[in-house]
């Protein structure tokens, strides 16, 4: 993959366009002024996200830049474009909800405004059950909330937010056991506590038109609903530091985080690593960086786009080369800079690249796309040249449909993803767009590996459809999806002779899903919530004929102070 000058150049026209075709001032009709209390970070994940969601689409625009973490000075540029007057009641309570989540309660306010504390309790107990261990559990341990965890945020003045959350939580692996029928989020013995915590701690401080932040919490850029390619919030945490700009129509962020590396674990030939050994001493480090830069730009308040450019560093201090805002982030002008990788010399460096598009065409409805690459292979170069990397690229097109149904506020999406299999894979693993962290077993120290893009991975296809319904009191829910997952899993196994593979590869297995959600606000701070689902595969283990079919049931009961 390269970058011309002609790229460049389209890149810029886009960025000037995006200030010409802009509207010139916010809507007279919206709110001005509105109510901003000591600034904070809204995380991937957190539900005031799909309200300020489900109110940006009924009002029929476009996200300038759905990347959170986004500040509280984001999302009120969001509203105050946005006429709650002309919003249905359930729009209108979606947008008072997030109002109201803008000015936290504040625990203790010293005499002078300098500094101030906000402390909250979130508390959850869950169970769940499934009929057959050999089916995976359809709610997977990413999105299991912890025992108990005491969010606090440390303000000082109106513009430094300090946070940490301190959890009783319970290891994935242990969560996630796939040899049980029956999974909590109670870690009722030792070794069942999540020693990684807290997933999130981090400092931040921003204005109307920056913020920065630096420690670990939650990514994910763009629409998706089944996940995003580029950065998604499949792992458990990031530790980063990322500074943005942002106008109405214009937004540039620049992100590095921390990722080491082990590959005791990740090998698919795990006798490699002996011989490898006496090749090379590499191994594991810590010294390993992605870095990324993105730029968003909105049209007409209908349309925008997003590109995403980025570089995994495999074994190298942090660089200053690679923080510079401006630089081109490809890894072609430095990957003679690194030593090679075992026997297959293996590039210590990839990069990646994304572009995200998203239409709002009509009030309540949004068209959004993305494609994301690491290696782009003609079938010229793939056909004439035995050593061409095999491609690396992945697709995801989404409609989502936002509207009111009498006090209901109603959400519709269908998406298509569709990843090669040797897409976030690259040379070495040290290179490859993998995320690891240890599991808390005292005695194994199991290593727990993801992809920090797509949490459905590589080598597969995919549709899913999904519905929602929120009301004052109540909400529901329902997911379907239907997969075809290709023999490349997580484990590193690239070669060079595998690049004219297609997606799925070898003999698929086959899934299909139904999640059924219900949920019940007792009062403001207690919900209770339950699923029901069940999952059939066909041809499981990649062997043919191997059927297998269970369902799967859970509670919840979640209180927020």
């Amino acid at each position: 993959m390269c970058f011309p000058k002609e790229k460049i150049s389209f890149v810029f026209f886009l960025v000037v366009c995006s200030f010409l075709w802009a509207d010139p001032a916010p809507d007279s009709s919206a709110p001005a002024n509105l109510p901003l209390g000591p600034f904070v970070m809204i995380s991937a994940g957190d539900p005031l996200l799909e309200d300020l969601r489900a109110v940006v689409r009924e009002a029929g625009s476009s996200f300038l830049s759905l990347t959170p973490p986004l500040s509280s000075d984001e999302v009120m540029a969001v509203l105050d474009e946005i006429d709650s007057g002309a919003l249905s009641e359930s729009g209108r309570r979606r947008y008072q909800r997030i109002l109201d989540n803008m000015v936290p309660v504040l625990r203790y306010q010293s005499e002078s405004p300098a500094f101030a504390v906000a402390v909250h309790v979130n508390a959850a107990l869950e169970g769940r059950w499934r009929s057959n261990t050999s089916v995976p559990w359809l709610k997977q341990d990413t999105t299991s909330p912890a025992l108990i965890g005491l969010p606090v945020h440390l303000f000082f003045g109106k513009r430094v937010e300090l946070f940490i959350e301190p959890e009783a939580a319970a290891d994935p692996w242990y969560y996630n056991n796939p040899v049980s029928s029956w999974g909590t989020n109670v870690p009722w013995e030792a070794r069942r506590f999540d020693l990684n915590v807290p997933l999130r701690a981090f400092a931040a401080t921003g204005g109307e038109w920056w913020n920065f932040q630096l420690g670990r919490d939650k990514l994910s850029f763009g629409p998706g609903r089944t996940g995003n390619l580029a950065v998604s919030d499949n792992p458990d945490y990031y530790d980063f530091a990322r500074l943005s700009f942002f106008s109405r129509v214009l937004k540039y962020s620049i992100l590095v985080t921390q990722m080491p590396l082990s590959v005791d674990e990740l090998l698919a030939d795990a006798s490699l690593l002996p011989g490898l050994k006496a090749v090379s001493d590499l191994t594991e480090t810590t010294n390993r960086y992605f870095y990324l830069h993105r730029l968003d730009m909105k049209f007409f308040k209908k349309l925008s786009i997003g590109l995403s450019e980025g570089v995994m560093v495999g074994n190298s201090p942090l660089e200053l080369r690679y923080l510079n805002p401006l630089m081109v982030f490809h890894s072609f002008f430095s990957w003679r800079d690194y030593g090679q990788w075992g026997t297959d010399e293996g590039d210590l460096i990839g990069s990646l690249f994304s572009l995200d598009l998203e239409w709002a065409f009509r009030p309540g409805w949004a068209l959004y796309g993305q494609v994301v690459m690491n290696e782009f292979s003609t079938p010229y170069e793939t056909n004439r040249f035995p050593d061409q990397p095999p491609p690396g690229m992945g697709y995801l097109l989404g409609a989502e449909y936002q509207f009111s149904l009498a006090s209901w506020s109603v959400s519709c999406y269908a998406e298509l993803v569709y990843t090669d299999p040797f897409l976030y894979t690259l040379s070495s693993p040290f290179g490859s767009m993998i995320w690891m962290r240890r599991s808390s077993d005292l005695g194994n120290k199991d290593l727990r590996y993801a992809w920090f893009g797509h949490g459905e991975g590589r080598d597969m296809f995919l549709a899913a459809l999904g519905f929602s319904a929120d009301s004052a009191k109540c909400f529901l829910s329902m997911d379907i999806s239907f997969k075809r997952q290709g023999e490349h899993t997580i484990l590193w196994d690239w070669t060079r002779t595998d690049n004219s593979q297609k997606s799925p590869s070898g003999n698929p297995e086959t899934l299909g899903r139904l999640i059924l959600g219900a949920g019940y606000r007792v009062f403001p701070s207690l919900t209770l919530s339950s699923w029901l689902g069940g999952t059939l595969i066909f041809d499981a283990g990649h062997i043919r004929g191997n059927n297998e079919q269970g369902i799967e049931a859970g509670l919840k009961a979640a209180y927020h102070y």
